[in-house]
């Protein structure tokens, strides 16, 4: 598990390559982004800074995991973020763009 400051910086150290590359049109991630699919327990928080990501490089797609569908009724499969299609993944998650 990582806190936020370690994803944080782990995502600063990405953003040059990402930028000298053009840009991304996924993202992918393990964990959701903060209030994005996420929980308030700290083992199910989504990261702020995966948020920041897709404000600054606004991916197509941001596919993430973690947040089994069988942990409640109410948690999307797919969801937006600006121009960003947020899809909870995890099991498995068939995606027409």
């Amino acid at each position: 598990m990582y806190t936020e400051k370690q994803m944080a910086r782990r995502a600063r150290r990405l953003r040059l390559a990402i930028r000298r590359s053009g840009g991304i049109d996924v993202l992918v991630t393990h964990a959701p982004a903060r209030h994005l699919n996420d929980f308030e327990s700290m083992s199910h928080r989504g990261f702020e800074c995966f948020n920041d990501l897709m404000d600054e490089f606004e991916p197509k797609l941001f596919a993430h995991g973690h947040v089994h569908r069988s942990y409640g009724m109410n948690i999307p499969r797919k969801t937006e973020r600006g121009s960003t299609l947020v899809v909870n993944a995890c099991g498995y998650c068939v995606i027409d763009l």
